[in-house]
């Protein structure tokens, strides 16, 4: 596999979008930080594992992490996407990302997402509904 941070980050969210979960997370350091913001701060792969699979992810939700853009500074990749988690009864919420990856000695040792929580809820509640 590459050790550029482009390359890496590529593969990362090609990993969860093809359901390869585990691939996904081994590339996360043990000690990650996954700043989901606004929410609280993850620490640790296994808790970020935890906190998707809480979720539903692999299981109830599958999804499909399109990266529209993407560029680094050093070991710092920026990347924008559409997220789009499927529900297994349907229904789809698309969300628009900006996110940065922080690649150390080949891995993941900061995952920071942004993205507007009201429209995540608002499409979560339409599927629950």
């Amino acid at each position: 596999m590459s050790t550029n941070p482009v390359d890496l980050a590529v593969a990362f969210f090609d990993h969860w979008t093809a359901n390869r979960i585990d691939e996904a997370l081994a590339m996360l350091s043990a000690n990650v930080l996954y700043d989901n913001v606004p929410f609280p701060n993850i620490i640790g792969r296994e808790n970020v594992r935890k906190f998707h699979k809480d979720f539903g992810i692999g299981s109830t939700f599958t999804v499909d992490w399109k990266v529209t853009n993407i560029a680094a500074s050093g070991n710092v990749v920026l990347n924008e996407r559409i997220d789009v988690f499927t529900h297994e009864g349907g229904g789809k919420i698309t969300l628009p990302v900006m996110g940065t990856i922080t690649i150390e000695n080949g891995m993941i040792t900061i995952w920071r997402d942004y993205f507007d929580p009201g429209d995540f809820d608002r499409q979560l509640a339409a599927i629950k509904g």
